[in-house]
């Protein structure tokens, strides 16, 4: 089955050889469906709405003309291709469903068939088009909403750190600080994060090794009870404060991404 094989024609005209004859065009490429009355037309959109990509229809039909039933169509599936075959006398009424957006081509009875076939092919290069731009928008919207999604919990987040009334500091990857709380702010004598920012943490917090391993061990055994801490403050006081270190950890070693602390 090639790609086109796929997809769907409606063709609509209340005489059987018209019918016949658009089958016999089309049977090769596309599945093809036809139908003599437009009512039973619409059943058909309705059912197979996602497969198909273009109706083609007469516009002298019983019941409704062809430009009123491509309308409707319209309504159904936007994206649909139309094509309107017309008599001589019905070409105003076809350019006036154009420029309304009804209808995408028309093709004058007796049509030529190299004609029709190449009309339908540009019309299912379009068609893919259009649903590869939908795909985009769709996507697009999707990323938008994930972003404003993501945005609104990143700030109750924030939110939530900043009304914690212990001193809250976030550390990078590369151990500098990231973010402090204003809480932390105010314990270390700083006004904005920007005085403290990508300074590397053990210039505030004063931890050697040995007492980095001895945080670690809590952590490693969930010991939520805080530790003497000591900290250098903006004017360069140290103080004796108390405090809970948060690591991440990998197989061959482990380093500080949070550190929580309050005045002792």
């Amino acid at each position: 089955m090639t790609g086109e094989k796929q997809w769907y024609i409606l063709c609509v005209d209340d005489e059987q050889d018209i019918l016949d004859s658009l089958y016999d065009t089309f049977m090769d490429k596309y599945h093809v469906k036809t139908s003599d009355n437009t009512q039973k037309a619409l059943e058909i959109v309705n059912e197979m709405k996602d497969e198909l990509f273009l109706v083609i229809s007469d516009q002298k039909m019983p019941l409704m003309e062809g430009t009123e039933f491509l309308s409707k169509i319209n309504e159904i599936k936007p994206t649909c291709k139309k094509i309107l075959l017309t008599g001589y006398s019905d070409t105003k009424a076809a350019i006036d469903a154009i420029n309304k957006g009804s209808v995408d081509k028309f093709l004058s009875k007796p049509w030529n068939r190299d004609d029709l076939v190449k009309t339908v092919e540009k019309l299912f290069k379009d068609y893919k088009t259009d649903l590869m731009f939908d795909k985009i928008i769709q996507d697009t919207k999707g990323l938008m909403k994930s972003s404003k999604e993501t945005k609104c919990s990143l700030e109750l987040f924030r939110g939530f750190l900043e009304s914690c009334i212990e001193g809250i500091c976030i550390i990078s990857q590369a151990g500098a600080v990231e973010y402090i709380n204003r809480a932390g702010l105010d314990i270390l004598k700083y006004d904005t994060i920007e005085e403290v920012r990508e300074k590397s943490f053990k210039e505030i917090f004063l931890l050697t090794d040995m007492g980095l391993k001895g945080f670690h061990a809590k952590y490693q055994n969930r010991d939520p009870l805080p530790e003497q801490l000591y900290v250098k403050s903006s004017d360069g006081s140290i103080h004796d404060m108390l405090g809970n270190i948060t690591f991440c950890e990998d197989e061959n070693d482990f380093r500080v991404n949070g550190i929580v602390f309050k005045l002792s």
